[in-house]
């Protein structure tokens, strides 16, 4: 019997409108929302809610983290899930505003401003001498490079990977005929105008590169990207002491560039099916939420998301197409850390805050947001016939999540969403083995409706 799990990468659209008590519907852009998002709360002093612009630098605190209260939160119950029945266990402890109110920001993506592209420059490339980025590879690699497949080579005892590499040595014997002797790199001088992509000296005629636009930040150690993707059984936190220090040097590259976030899980990494001539790295893949406003951006590309199996979906007529939807490229900050080193940085798509929409926009009851957990969960997670899943849910956390503005692509609303992590228990023990911190669901904080 074969089950295709629905891993779900973060290939979410938005669902924003008031939720009735029987079924959820998608967004009919009737610009509901945008009312709720503008009115006052009912505690708020008007002059705290106004529209104003926000000088804060991006991923900067901006007010205060929220007050909280904890509430434990247990429950069990079952419900009909597409072609069988879900069973629901809750023990969480719940992180709730003290006032139920929280932020709604209006913000956009943007290159890093001048202050925070210096700060790049200085902490990856300190001292070193600066050029333009010229990745052009010069006869002096190619010949390195075939000393190493030579050396591949002879210890390999498989014929057909004998052939591979005398394959790769005539390549690089090709490049190294057609390569420059060398190339003078041009000295960078110092300005930026936005957009830049650098590189400076290692000292052993390899370089470290640094480039960022609107679209990322990116900072490797070498000229070859490792061949190396984040493992399976992904850790909320660090375990081992190995783990600790790859977060504490990932923590202090953020505090040096003032980003504001927290560590969202930690993979050791996995080699791709090695391709010949490429190097895998033993390390640890670590991604990281922006926060904004003190409550973490968790729609990036290290949430996992679990909507049941495939042919059950199929079955009970579930789509993924929604009448109101602006895909977006998520926020994520992840680093490559391989023993005690940073290999790779990458901020994808680093954004910026252009104005707080309402400081204290008004929250639903956390009793509310029970209740439609109970109703919307057997709806939005799809069994097999015959076989009963199982969701144990043992994260419950306030988050920020992006939701379209109608007709404006560039910009984006920021607003709070009660996010559902869990376990999965389908009785197929190497299938659940990494379900363990997947994200079940998410609802509109201000609205109850289904975010995805």
């Amino acid at each position: 019997m074969k089950r295709l799990i629905a891993l779900l990468l973060l290939c979410l659209f938005v669902a924003c409108v008031p939720t009735p008590d029987g079924d959820f519907v998608v967004n009919k852009a009737d610009g509901t929302l945008e009312e709720i998002i503008h009115a006052p709360s009912e505690s708020a002093d008007p002059q705290t809610w106004t529209i104003e612009p926000s000088a804060s630098p991006a991923n900067e605190p901006l007010p205060t983290d929220l007050p909280m209260q904890t509430i434990a939160w247990t429950d069990s119950f079952s419900v009909a899930a597409a072609m069988d029945r879900l069973d629901v266990t809750v023990d969480a402890s719940v992180q709730v505003p003290e006032s139920e109110t929280a932020p709604v920001y209006r913000f956009t993506f943007a290159p890093p401003d001048s202050a925070r592209a210096s700060a790049l420059v200085s902490l990856f490339f300190g001292d070193s001498r600066v050029f333009l980025a010229d990745r052009t590879k010069t006869k002096s690699f190619y010949k390195a490079e075939m000393e190493r497949i030579v050396s591949e080579k002879e210890r390999e005892t498989d014929e057909r990977n004998r052939e591979e590499w005398d394959r790769l040595l005539q390549q690089a014997s090709q490049a190294y005929a057609d390569a420059p002797e060398d190339v003078s790199p041009v000295s960078w001088d110092g300005g930026f105008e936005g957009a830049f992509d650098l590189m400076a000296e290692n000292g052993d005629g390899t370089y470290r590169y640094l480039s960022a636009n609107e679209r990322s930040i990116l900072y490797t150690d070498a000229v070859e990207t490792p061949n190396t993707v984040p493992g399976r059984n992904p850790k909320l936190a660090p375990e081992t002491q190995e783990e600790r220090d790859a977060c504490d040097l990932a923590v202090r590259v953020l505090e040096a560039l003032h980003i504001d976030a927290e560590l969202a899980a930690l993979y050791p990494t996995d080699a791709m099916v090695r391709a010949f001539g490429t190097r895998a790295v033993d390390g640890y893949y670590l991604y990281f939420y922006p926060k904004y406003g003190g409550l973490p951006a968790t729609l990036d590309a290290s949430s996992h998301t679990f909507h049941g199996f495939d042919n059950a979906k199929e079955a009970a007529g579930g789509s993924d197409s929604d009448d109101y939807s602006a895909p977006f490229e998520p926020e994520t900050i992840e680093f490559l850390i391989s023993n005690g080193a940073i290999v790779r940085f990458r901020y994808m798509r680093p954004s910026r805050i252009l104005r707080t929409e309402n400081e204290a926009a008004q929250l639903l009851p956390f009793s509310r947001i029970q209740e439609l957990f109970g109703s919307y969960i057997g709806k939005t997670t799809f069994v097999q016939k015959g076989e009963p899943l199982t969701l144990h849910v043992h994260t419950v956390r306030l988050t920020m999540q992006r939701c379209p503005i109608e007709n404006n692509a560039a910009e984006f609303y920021l607003l709070p969403a009660w996010e559902f992590l869990a376990s999965v228990d389908s009785g197929n023990a190497s299938a659940d083995a990494s379900l363990k911190n997947v994200v079940v669901l998410r609802i509109n904080a201000l609205d109850g409706s289904i975010m995805r």
